[in-house]
């Protein structure tokens, strides 16, 4: 005998009976009618213990107000669905969260109830709520790291960043940098299109670029980056950004200090062996001095070996102070005396092709150092104008006296407010450029050939200027010259 045939009747009731979400029909009242068998899996009650309860009888009493307010929203807008997420009392004593949908199906002779589809969605909302936490913590370190870090497209659109980035670049929020494009920031468009290069296709990298804050000032940074693609294919950049100008300058410093140990060990050495040899020049020229008249031209000379010698034994002295090892003895010195009765010494070194002038303006100023150390920075400084003007030119040598205050400050950077003796040595040269004027105080920085300088002249007058509670400033034009400014603590009651 022939099965019967299943009714479309009876493949709807089992569509009904077996959907994965439950389904209940509720009349006005919100009575149930009936319950599909997944209604008893969700719920842990038999459907025929259910039937004829209220759909409200087991929510969470918070939760009940705003169900019955969607379930009477319902029944005033038919065939209109509403979506809630409630609390139900699961038959073994846990709260699961339920996600029903109530549409109003009371005017369809077929249905003639309120019908309402669920489902159990605690795993999910847990799962959310992980997910919610995980993104504040994730946010909450993010927004408080100390680096800054920054999501951008390849056209230089920034799509998220954090305050520290904002902080790196001196702006005030982090609306306001996300305005900018990363096209702003960077000093050389090079540098970034590079970094794009060496990004693209792969996981990233570290490197160092050099960025401009807000107000112009240039500053080097550190960046680890990697590309990211998104579900359509779209890459961006993921970078973590560090400030480095201050610990790159802590190590220049650290650098340029161990330079100067080694030149100060250096220094040592040569001293000592340069200080017989100046003694046996200083007693070769007493000889010599004693076997003329002091009316004969050869007495003359000798005496201005001798106070060569002398001025070779001082920088002696200087060389083994500038290693540490023979202690400085300062004392009061007239500024204005020792340059002139150092200025015949300086016409010698400059030269016939070399025009000098000497000018000292005001007062006097007397300032307290090691004999001899102004001399020396003279001489240096006068050496370096000459080898400038290979051709010759003119050297102006002006002695005078500053106050260093509010107005003038900033070309004395790092000087305390006071009064200053300054020596002033300009020269009509090649001049430097900028990339060298960052560097020219640091030891066996020159541009000379080995066998005319070692770049140790600049090094020494700065050394002086320092150990003196003074500074050195030099303006110069590349074919227009070089002026450098000596300033050096004046004595108030020398």
């Amino acid at each position: 005998m022939a099965e019967p045939r299943s009714t479309a009747g009876d493949l709807f009731q089992a569509l009904v009976e077996y959907s994965s979400d439950a389904i209940v029909l509720a009349d006005a009242t919100g009575r149930m009618l009936f319950l599909s068998r997944t209604a008893e899996r969700l719920l842990g009650y038999p459907v025929s213990d259910r039937l004829g309860g209220s759909i409200f009888e087991h929510l969470h009493p918070d939760d009940v107000p705003k169900a019955q307010a969607l379930f009477e929203d319902a029944l005033h807008e038919p065939h209109v669905p509403k979506t809630l997420v409630v609390r139900n009392l699961h038959r073994d004593g846990r709260w699961r969260d339920i996600e029903a949908i109530v549409v109003n199906r009371l005017d369809e002779p077929a249905v003639g109830a309120v019908v309402t589809n669920f489902r159990d969605v605690t795993e999910r909302r847990h799962a959310e709520d992980a997910l919610r936490a995980s993104e504040a913590k994730y946010r909450f370190f993010i927004e408080r790291a100390a680096f800054g870090i920054y999501r951008s497209t390849e056209d230089g659109r920034i799509l998220e960043a954090n305050p520290a980035f904002a902080r790196i670049l001196g702006y005030g929020s982090v609306e306001e940098v996300m305005a900018l494009n990363m096209a702003d920031i960077y000093q050389s468009q090079t540098d970034r299109t590079a970094l794009l290069d060496s990004h693209r296709g792969t996981e990233g990298g570290t490197t160092e670029v050099r960025w401009k804050k807000k107000n112009g000032e240039p500053i080097l940074v550190r960046l680890a980056a990697r590309t990211i693609v998104d579900a359509e294919g779209h890459e961006s950049y993921e970078t973590i950004a560090e400030d480095i100008t201050e610990r790159r300058a802590l190590e220049d410093q650290l650098r340029r200090a161990q330079k100067m140990e080694a030149i100060g060990r250096l220094a040592r050495g040569i001293a000592h062996d340069f200080n017989n040899v100046l003694a046996a020049i200083v007693g070769s020229a007493d000889l010599l001095a004693h076997r003329y008249p002091a009316d004969h031209p050869a007495h003359d000379e000798a005496v201005e070996i001798r106070k060569a010698a002398e001025r070779g034994a001082a920088f002696t002295r200087q060389l083994l102070a500038f290693g540490r090892q023979q202690p400085l003895e300062p004392q009061p010195v007239n500024v204005h005396e020792v340059a002139r009765a150092f200025e015949s010494t300086l016409r010698r070194i400059l030269g016939s092709t070399v025009t000098l002038t000497v000018q000292a303006v005001g007062k006097a100023p007397v300032v307290r150092m090691e004999p001899g150390q102004l001399e020396q920075v003279l001489m240096n400084l006068a050496v370096n104008a000459r080898d400038a003007m290979p051709d010759g030119g003119t050297v102006d040598v002006t002695l005078d006296a500053v106050d260093v205050n509010k107005r003038n400050a900033a070309r004395y950077p790092g000087l305390p407010p006071c009064r200053y003796a300054r020596v002033a040595v300009r020269d009509s040269g090649i001049g430097i450029d900028a990339d060298l004027q960052r560097q020219m105080f640091e030891p066996f920085v020159t541009t000379k050939d080995p066998d005319k300088g070692t770049g140790l002249g600049l090094s020494i007058v700065y050394t002086i200027a320092k150990d003196t509670g003074g500074t050195v400033a030099c303006t110069s034009v590349p074919g227009k010259g070089t002026s450098f400014e000596v300033l050096l603590p004046a004595m108030s009651n020398p």
